[in-house]
Protein backbone atom coordinates (compact mmCIF):
# COMPACT_ATOMS: atom_id res chain seq x y z
CA UNK A 1 0.00 0.00 0.00
CA UNK A 2 1.32 3.48 -0.90
CA UNK A 3 2.13 6.05 1.76
CA UNK A 4 -0.75 8.11 0.41
CA UNK A 5 -3.14 5.18 0.87
CA UNK A 6 -1.75 4.54 4.34
CA UNK A 7 -2.45 8.13 5.29
CA UNK A 8 -5.97 7.81 3.93
CA UNK A 9 -6.84 4.61 5.74
CA UNK A 10 -4.68 5.02 8.84
CA UNK A 11 -3.91 8.52 10.05
CA UNK A 12 -6.99 10.47 9.07
CA UNK A 13 -9.57 8.11 10.59
CA UNK A 14 -7.57 7.99 13.84
CA UNK A 15 -7.43 11.78 13.95
CA UNK A 16 -11.17 12.01 13.37
CA UNK A 17 -11.81 9.52 16.17
CA UNK A 18 -9.59 11.50 18.52
CA UNK A 19 -11.45 14.71 17.81
CA UNK A 20 -14.77 12.92 18.14
CA UNK A 21 -13.75 11.67 21.59
CA UNK A 22 -12.55 15.02 22.95
CA UNK A 23 -16.03 16.35 23.75
CA UNK A 24 -16.97 13.03 25.32
CA UNK A 25 -13.91 13.19 27.52
CA UNK A 26 -14.93 16.65 28.62
CA UNK A 27 -18.53 15.62 29.29
CA UNK A 28 -17.91 12.24 30.93
CA UNK A 29 -14.27 11.29 31.52
CA UNK A 30 -15.22 8.09 33.37
CA UNK A 31 -16.98 6.47 30.38
CA UNK A 32 -15.58 8.37 27.40
CA UNK A 33 -16.03 6.99 23.88
CA UNK A 34 -18.31 4.19 25.07
CA UNK A 35 -15.61 2.66 27.23
CA UNK A 36 -16.69 0.55 30.19
CA UNK A 37 -15.65 1.98 33.55
CA UNK A 38 -13.63 -0.70 35.33
CA UNK A 39 -13.96 -0.67 39.13
CA UNK A 40 -12.31 -2.81 41.78
CA UNK A 41 -14.26 -3.51 44.97
CA UNK A 42 -12.54 -4.83 48.08
CA UNK A 43 -14.50 -7.48 50.00
CA UNK A 44 -12.79 -9.88 52.45
CA UNK A 45 -11.54 -13.45 52.66
CA UNK A 46 -13.06 -16.35 50.73
CA UNK A 47 -16.43 -17.52 52.04
CA UNK A 48 -16.98 -14.63 54.46
CA UNK A 49 -20.12 -12.52 54.56
CA UNK A 50 -18.40 -9.50 52.97
CA UNK A 51 -17.14 -11.55 50.07
CA UNK A 52 -20.47 -13.30 49.54
CA UNK A 53 -22.57 -10.14 49.44
CA UNK A 54 -19.87 -8.33 47.45
CA UNK A 55 -19.86 -10.99 44.75
CA UNK A 56 -23.66 -10.84 44.47
CA UNK A 57 -23.62 -7.04 44.31
CA UNK A 58 -20.99 -7.00 41.56
CA UNK A 59 -22.87 -9.51 39.41
CA UNK A 60 -26.18 -7.66 39.69
CA UNK A 61 -24.79 -4.17 39.12
CA UNK A 62 -22.75 -5.32 36.12
CA UNK A 63 -25.91 -6.78 34.61
CA UNK A 64 -28.02 -3.68 35.30
CA UNK A 65 -25.39 -1.07 34.43
CA UNK A 66 -23.52 -1.98 31.22
CA UNK A 67 -21.26 1.09 31.37
CA UNK A 68 -19.46 -0.20 34.49
CA UNK A 69 -17.74 -3.47 35.34
CA UNK A 70 -17.17 -4.13 39.03
CA UNK A 71 -14.68 -6.81 40.06
CA UNK A 72 -15.09 -8.13 43.61
CA UNK A 73 -11.58 -8.62 45.02
CA UNK A 74 -10.46 -10.85 47.90
CA UNK A 75 -8.82 -8.83 50.71
CA UNK A 76 -8.18 -9.05 54.43
CA UNK A 77 -11.34 -7.07 55.15
CA UNK A 78 -12.35 -3.60 56.35
CA UNK A 79 -8.98 -2.26 57.50
CA UNK A 80 -7.16 -3.22 54.30
CA UNK A 81 -10.09 -2.07 52.16
CA UNK A 82 -10.00 1.42 53.63
CA UNK A 83 -6.27 1.68 52.97
CA UNK A 84 -6.72 0.47 49.38
CA UNK A 85 -9.36 3.16 48.80
CA UNK A 86 -6.99 5.77 50.25
CA UNK A 87 -4.14 4.52 48.03
CA UNK A 88 -6.43 4.80 44.96
CA UNK A 89 -5.98 1.11 44.25
CA UNK A 90 -9.73 0.51 44.50
CA UNK A 91 -12.80 2.60 43.81
CA UNK A 92 -15.25 0.64 45.98
CA UNK A 93 -15.06 -1.46 49.14
CA UNK A 94 -17.14 -3.17 51.80
CA UNK A 95 -16.49 -2.30 55.43
CA UNK A 96 -18.02 -2.49 58.88
CA UNK A 97 -18.99 1.10 59.78
CA UNK A 98 -17.19 1.23 63.14
CA UNK A 99 -13.87 0.48 61.42
CA UNK A 100 -14.64 3.24 58.93
CA UNK A 101 -15.34 5.61 61.80
CA UNK A 102 -11.95 4.80 63.31
CA UNK A 103 -10.29 5.51 59.95
CA UNK A 104 -11.97 8.91 59.68
CA UNK A 105 -10.87 9.81 63.22
CA UNK A 106 -7.35 8.43 62.88
CA UNK A 107 -7.91 5.95 65.70
CA UNK A 108 -6.92 2.33 66.30
CA UNK A 109 -5.02 0.88 63.30
CA UNK A 110 -5.26 4.26 61.55
CA UNK A 111 -3.38 6.34 64.13
CA UNK A 112 -0.72 7.18 61.55
CA UNK A 113 -3.21 8.77 59.13
CA UNK A 114 -6.86 9.78 58.95
CA UNK A 115 -8.61 8.37 55.89
CA UNK A 116 -11.45 9.96 53.94
CA UNK A 117 -14.19 8.26 51.95
CA UNK A 118 -17.94 8.29 51.28
CA UNK A 119 -20.56 5.69 52.15
CA UNK A 120 -22.87 4.59 49.33
CA UNK A 121 -25.41 2.12 50.76
CA UNK A 122 -26.03 0.08 53.89
CA UNK A 123 -26.09 -3.62 53.10
CA UNK A 124 -26.73 -6.80 55.10
CA UNK A 125 -27.66 -6.88 58.77
CA UNK A 126 -24.54 -8.16 60.48
CA UNK A 127 -25.52 -8.79 64.07
CA UNK A 128 -23.64 -10.91 66.56
CA UNK A 129 -25.73 -12.17 69.45
CA UNK A 130 -24.97 -13.34 72.96
CA UNK A 131 -26.01 -16.99 73.12
CA UNK A 132 -26.34 -19.51 75.95
CA UNK A 133 -27.60 -23.07 75.98
CA UNK A 134 -31.23 -23.31 77.06
CA UNK A 135 -30.32 -25.13 80.28
CA UNK A 136 -28.14 -22.21 81.45
CA UNK A 137 -29.04 -20.15 84.52
CA UNK A 138 -28.10 -17.01 82.54
CA UNK A 139 -31.36 -15.30 81.54
CA UNK A 140 -30.12 -11.89 80.33
CA UNK A 141 -26.96 -10.08 79.27
CA UNK A 142 -26.35 -8.65 82.79
CA UNK A 143 -26.62 -12.20 84.17
CA UNK A 144 -23.34 -13.07 82.42
CA UNK A 145 -21.43 -11.42 85.28
CA UNK A 146 -19.30 -13.98 87.09
CA UNK A 147 -19.61 -16.56 84.31
CA UNK A 148 -17.31 -17.98 81.63
CA UNK A 149 -17.95 -15.94 78.49
CA UNK A 150 -16.35 -16.25 75.03
CA UNK A 151 -15.66 -12.69 73.88
CA UNK A 152 -13.88 -13.17 70.56
CA UNK A 153 -10.15 -12.93 69.82
CA UNK A 154 -7.93 -10.80 72.03
CA UNK A 155 -7.13 -8.61 69.02
CA UNK A 156 -9.22 -7.88 65.96
CA UNK A 157 -12.57 -6.33 65.19
CA UNK A 158 -14.84 -9.01 66.67
CA UNK A 159 -13.25 -8.78 70.11
CA UNK A 160 -13.46 -4.98 70.07
CA UNK A 161 -17.17 -5.14 69.18
CA UNK A 162 -17.91 -7.68 71.94
CA UNK A 163 -16.14 -5.64 74.61
CA UNK A 164 -17.82 -2.43 73.44
CA UNK A 165 -21.22 -4.08 73.78
CA UNK A 166 -20.45 -5.44 77.24
CA UNK A 167 -19.50 -1.93 78.29
CA UNK A 168 -23.02 -0.75 77.41
CA UNK A 169 -24.27 -2.92 80.26
CA UNK A 170 -21.55 -1.75 82.63
CA UNK A 171 -19.74 -5.08 82.33
CA UNK A 172 -15.95 -4.84 82.54
CA UNK A 173 -14.70 -7.91 80.68
CA UNK A 174 -11.51 -7.93 82.78
CA UNK A 175 -13.27 -7.85 86.16
CA UNK A 176 -16.93 -8.84 85.88
CA UNK A 177 -16.75 -12.00 83.76
CA UNK A 178 -14.33 -14.84 83.15
CA UNK A 179 -13.30 -13.98 79.56
CA UNK A 180 -12.28 -16.60 77.04
CA UNK A 181 -10.48 -15.22 73.98
CA UNK A 182 -11.05 -17.29 70.87
CA UNK A 183 -12.04 -17.11 67.22
CA UNK A 184 -15.60 -17.22 65.92
CA UNK A 185 -15.76 -20.94 65.19
CA UNK A 186 -13.97 -21.81 68.42
CA UNK A 187 -16.59 -19.90 70.42
CA UNK A 188 -19.40 -21.98 68.94
CA UNK A 189 -17.59 -25.24 69.70
CA UNK A 190 -16.75 -24.09 73.24
CA UNK A 191 -20.41 -23.28 73.90
CA UNK A 192 -21.55 -26.68 72.61
CA UNK A 193 -18.91 -28.48 74.68
CA UNK A 194 -19.70 -26.54 77.86
CA UNK A 195 -16.24 -24.97 78.04
CA UNK A 196 -17.97 -21.56 78.24
CA UNK A 197 -21.46 -20.61 79.39
CA UNK A 198 -22.09 -17.79 76.91
CA UNK A 199 -20.62 -16.83 73.55
CA UNK A 200 -20.72 -13.88 71.14
CA UNK A 201 -21.82 -15.60 67.93
CA UNK A 202 -22.68 -14.63 64.40
CA UNK A 203 -26.17 -15.48 63.19
CA UNK A 204 -24.78 -18.35 61.08
CA UNK A 205 -22.87 -19.86 64.01
CA UNK A 206 -25.86 -19.50 66.32
CA UNK A 207 -27.91 -21.42 63.76
CA UNK A 208 -25.21 -24.08 63.60
CA UNK A 209 -25.24 -24.56 67.38
CA UNK A 210 -29.07 -24.60 67.35
CA UNK A 211 -29.01 -27.48 64.87
CA UNK A 212 -27.60 -29.80 67.57
CA UNK A 213 -28.32 -28.01 70.88
CA UNK A 214 -31.27 -26.06 72.25
CA UNK A 215 -30.09 -22.45 72.54
CA UNK A 216 -31.35 -19.24 74.07
CA UNK A 217 -30.20 -15.95 72.51
CA UNK A 218 -29.98 -13.04 74.95
CA UNK A 219 -31.84 -10.04 73.48
CA UNK A 220 -30.90 -6.44 74.15
CA UNK A 221 -33.02 -4.23 76.38
CA UNK A 222 -34.51 -1.52 74.12
CA UNK A 223 -33.56 1.37 76.42
CA UNK A 224 -29.97 0.15 76.75
CA UNK A 225 -29.79 -0.29 72.98
CA UNK A 226 -31.13 3.21 72.29
CA UNK A 227 -28.53 4.72 74.64
CA UNK A 228 -25.79 2.62 73.04
CA UNK A 229 -26.71 3.75 69.51
CA UNK A 230 -26.83 7.39 70.59
CA UNK A 231 -23.25 7.01 71.80
CA UNK A 232 -22.10 4.84 68.86
CA UNK A 233 -23.98 5.99 65.72
CA UNK A 234 -21.94 3.72 63.45
CA UNK A 235 -23.85 0.72 64.82
CA UNK A 236 -27.49 0.00 64.03
CA UNK A 237 -30.52 -1.82 65.41
CA UNK A 238 -31.76 -5.15 64.13
CA UNK A 239 -34.34 -7.65 65.32
CA UNK A 240 -34.18 -11.26 64.20
CA UNK A 241 -37.82 -12.24 63.60
CA UNK A 242 -39.81 -14.72 65.67
CA UNK A 243 -38.85 -18.35 65.04
CA UNK A 244 -35.70 -17.30 63.16
CA UNK A 245 -33.56 -19.60 65.29
CA UNK A 246 -34.50 -23.25 65.70
CA UNK A 247 -36.48 -23.73 68.89
CA UNK A 248 -36.55 -19.99 69.68
CA UNK A 249 -40.05 -18.48 69.38
CA UNK A 250 -39.61 -14.79 70.32
CA UNK A 251 -37.81 -12.19 68.17
CA UNK A 252 -34.26 -11.29 69.20
CA UNK A 253 -33.34 -7.59 69.41
CA UNK A 254 -29.64 -6.98 68.89
CA UNK A 255 -26.97 -4.61 67.59
CA UNK A 256 -26.29 -4.50 63.86
CA UNK A 257 -22.54 -4.20 63.37
CA UNK A 258 -23.38 -3.14 59.85
CA UNK A 259 -21.95 -3.57 56.37
CA UNK A 260 -21.47 -0.52 54.18
CA UNK A 261 -20.46 -0.14 50.57
CA UNK A 262 -18.05 2.79 50.46
CA UNK A 263 -16.35 4.60 47.60
CA UNK A 264 -13.48 6.89 46.76
CA UNK A 265 -14.32 10.58 47.11
CA UNK A 266 -13.11 10.98 43.53
CA UNK A 267 -16.09 9.16 42.02
CA UNK A 268 -18.50 11.62 40.41
CA UNK A 269 -22.02 12.31 41.63
CA UNK A 270 -23.41 10.88 38.38
CA UNK A 271 -21.49 7.61 38.71
CA UNK A 272 -22.48 7.07 42.35
CA UNK A 273 -26.10 7.99 41.59
CA UNK A 274 -26.19 5.29 38.91
CA UNK A 275 -24.48 2.76 41.18
CA UNK A 276 -26.94 3.46 43.99
CA UNK A 277 -29.90 3.15 41.65
CA UNK A 278 -28.59 -0.13 40.22
CA UNK A 279 -28.10 -1.60 43.70
CA UNK A 280 -31.38 -0.51 45.27
CA UNK A 281 -33.46 -1.49 42.25
CA UNK A 282 -31.85 -4.93 41.96
CA UNK A 283 -32.04 -6.22 45.53
CA UNK A 284 -34.08 -9.18 44.27
CA UNK A 285 -31.22 -10.16 41.99
CA UNK A 286 -28.80 -10.07 44.93
CA UNK A 287 -31.12 -12.22 47.05
CA UNK A 288 -31.31 -14.84 44.30
CA UNK A 289 -27.52 -15.15 44.35
CA UNK A 290 -27.02 -14.81 48.13
CA UNK A 291 -30.13 -15.66 50.18
CA UNK A 292 -29.32 -13.52 53.28
CA UNK A 293 -29.65 -10.44 51.04
CA UNK A 294 -33.43 -10.94 51.34
CA UNK A 295 -33.15 -8.93 54.57
CA UNK A 296 -32.12 -5.77 52.66
CA UNK A 297 -34.92 -3.33 51.80
CA UNK A 298 -34.71 -0.03 49.88
CA UNK A 299 -35.34 1.86 53.14
CA UNK A 300 -32.56 -0.09 54.85
CA UNK A 301 -29.98 0.89 52.21
CA UNK A 302 -30.46 4.60 52.92
CA UNK A 303 -29.77 4.44 56.68
CA UNK A 304 -26.49 6.19 57.45
CA UNK A 305 -24.26 4.52 60.04
CA UNK A 306 -22.02 7.33 61.20
CA UNK A 307 -20.04 7.72 57.96
CA UNK A 308 -21.05 10.48 55.50
CA UNK A 309 -22.99 9.43 52.41
CA UNK A 310 -21.86 10.40 48.90
CA UNK A 311 -23.89 13.26 47.36
CA UNK A 312 -24.74 11.06 44.38
CA UNK A 313 -26.32 8.45 46.65
CA UNK A 314 -28.14 11.14 48.64
CA UNK A 315 -29.65 12.47 45.41
CA UNK A 316 -31.09 9.05 44.57
CA UNK A 317 -32.40 8.44 48.11
CA UNK A 318 -34.13 11.84 48.13
CA UNK A 319 -35.75 11.22 44.76
CA UNK A 320 -37.20 7.94 46.04
CA UNK A 321 -38.26 9.33 49.43
CA UNK A 322 -35.98 6.93 51.28
CA UNK A 323 -34.23 9.41 53.56
CA UNK A 324 -35.74 9.85 56.99
CA UNK A 325 -36.64 13.44 57.80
Amino acid sequence: MSSKAMRHFGVYPVVSIIFFCIPLLILSPETACGQVKQMSMGTATVGGILNNIGSALAQCVNKALPEVNITAEFTEGSTENLRLIDQKKMELALITPQIGNMARKGAGPFKDKKLDFFAVVRLLPNGNIWVVLDKSSIKSIPDMKGHKVAVGPASGGLGVIARTQLDAYGIDYKKDIKPFFMGAGEMAEALKDGAVEAAFLTEELAQMVASTHKIRPLPWDKKVLDDFLAKHPYYGEYSYPANHFKGVAPPVLTVDNGIQLICSKELSDETVYKLTKAIVENLGCMAEIYAPAKAITPEWTAIELGNPTHPGAIKYFKEKGLLKK
